[in-house]
């Protein structure tokens, strides 16, 4: 049987290009100028490319080889999936930026106690959503902060029922992250103080430091916005349906860990600093707020 030249015994070619000529409403897919900001006559087909180097015996950094045995072990067929490049980056910069840093995945993390990992409580229907205790969907999960939507309360025994007891299960400065949703999986809001007791849609990750961690919350969310730990999920978010998904494969992340708790502390010094700070206003502005209840102003505390 004749093999192609660049056919290979127990391995997969894999295309990782962005585009396919066709864009998401099934018509041509056209390059954009950058310089005017409109569309050109030539199709942006970068798998097409790709092909074509393929036959021609040329390198492209979307095509690698994997083992058979990686794809059929991990039983996906999603190309992104097998992309290297979001860890070489990520293992660059830290031996670049951060050399006394080592690394760590999620998963590793959270099976020695430094992190826990969380999901939401679950989703009242909206004829239930006339109370006092706020619930929070992923579209309420913006820009770093938790929004609350005064027009998504349910009533406190509601509430229970979903916190399966009398309170959340949350805590201040707890970190969340949408699980599924549109764009913003891997962008993590802080639970601010007075927002502890809310309801979370089931569609969302909670991450927590452990007792056993060498570092704290703003570490955590320090280490989590690195620009090269949030590229990752790019690799790891599938799109299911209609909406995004993440599943178990956010224990997959890598993030830098520190060898003590004073490497910690320097790094994300900014980070805490900012984040007590609006804690500080919040606490002060809600008073403010309950002394006579004046203003149509929710802070969920």
């Amino acid at each position: 049987m004749h093999k192609p030249s660049w056919f290979k015994d127990n391995e997969v070619i894999v295309s990782t290009a962005k585009t396919c000529g066709i864009n998401k409403d099934g018509h041509d897919l056209y390059i954009i100028d950058q310089e005017t900001g409109k569309r050109t006559r030539e199709i942006d087909d970068q798998l097409a490319a790709d092909v074509d180097k393929l036959l021609s015996g040329k390198d492209s950094p979307t095509i690698q080889n994997v083992d058979a045995a990686e794809v059929k072990t991990k039983k996906t067929a999603v190309p992104i999936y097998f992309d290297n490049t979001y860890h070489e980056l990520f293992a660059s910069d830290l031996k670049v930026r951060f050399p006394n840093f080592k690394s760590a995945t999620i998963g590793s993390l959270v099976e020695s106690g430094d992190i826990t990992v969380r999901k939401g409580h679950g989703s009242p229907s909206a004829d239930l959503r006339r109370g006092e205790v706020p619930y929070i969907k992923v579209s309420d999960l913006r820009a770093g902060s938790v929004n609350i939507n005064a027009t998504n309360l349910i009533p406190r025994v509601v509430a229970e029922r979903f916190w399966r007891g009398k309170d959340s299960g949350l805590k201040a400065f707890d970190l969340l992250s949408p699980e599924r949703a549109s764009k913003n999986i891997g962008d993590f809001c802080v639970l601010m103080p007075g927002q502890e007791q809310v309801v979370l849609t089931k569609e969302v990750l909670v991450f927590r430091v452990g007792p056993k961690a060498k570092f704290d919350q703003f570490y955590l969310l320090w280490a989590l916005s690195l620009v090269t730990v949030r590229k990752q999920w790019e690799r790891i978010v599938f799109m299911q349906t209609n909406r995004e998904d993440v599943g178990n494969r956010f224990l997959e992340l890598e993030i830098p860990v520190p060898q003590d708790e004073k490497s910690a502390e320097m790094v994300s010094a900014e980070f805490k600093e900012y984040f007590l700070g609006i804690a500080g206003l919040r606490s002060k502005f809600a008073t403010y707020l309950s002394k006579d209840k004046l203003h149509h102003f929710h802070l969920g505390d």
